[in-house]
């Protein structure tokens, strides 16, 4: 399994990239939200990576975080939906505008999208609102706008990053929820994290 690709950016559009490791140029499918993330060519890039194995091909998909790359393996899970799908979901939304579109079943907000039509919003908030659902005492508007320091998107990567742990999406958002209430200025990432392992 291929989990990260670091190299020379060779070339790049707003759904594909080529990077160059050790003079071999690999072409990675990425969503617009990560292609706007990228430098210029011929800088280096660090991806974050999942391999699709299909019976004729192998895809290298990217992601500019861990976040984006778990709602894009939960969205692998939802029926009917494929890689190409999923990558194209995450290029008219960002993980943390996902989780909150499923939280609040806003299937107007996901009918936007390109290819995603009435029938796969609804599969998708069906089958992904126990996975990513954030619970409703944990207004994430608002304690962000206490801790303006602290992203929507490092909140959700934290709980992401907990729940490949193995604890459960529950137990997860309730700790960093816990964490964000009690601490006070910035926050690195890791710093949720270790916090939040202490509450669960």
């Amino acid at each position: 399994m291929i989990e990260r690709i670091h190299g020379r950016l060779l070339q790049k559009s707003p759904t594909f990239c080529v990077i160059d490791c050790g003079g071999i140029g690999i072409g990675v499918f990425i969503s617009i939200n990560t292609f706007q993330s990228l430098g210029k060519e011929n800088q280096p890039v660090d991806l974050l990576t999942h391999l699709h194995v299909r019976e004729d091909a192998l895809q290298l998909f990217g992601f500019r975080d861990e976040a984006e790359r778990e709602i894009f393996k939960k969205l692998l899970g939802v029926s009917g939906i494929g890689p190409r799908l999923a990558i194209t979901i995450l290029s008219g939304i960002t993980a943390s505008e996902l989780i909150q579109a499923v939280a609040s079943e806003d299937y107007q907000l996901l009918t936007k999208i390109p290819g995603v039509g009435k029938k796969t919003a609804q599969r998708i908030v069906l089958e992904l609102k126990e996975k990513v659902a954030l619970p409703t005492e944990f207004d994430i508007s608002t304690v962000t706008q206490v801790f303006s320091s602290i992203s929507n998107d490092k909140l959700n990567e934290a709980i992401m990053a907990l729940s490949t742990l193995g604890y459960s999406i529950t137990e997860a958002r309730s700790a960093v929820h816990k964490v964000v209430k009690q601490q006070n200025g910035e926050l690195a990432l890791e710093e949720i994290i270790k916090l939040a392992l202490r509450e669960i």
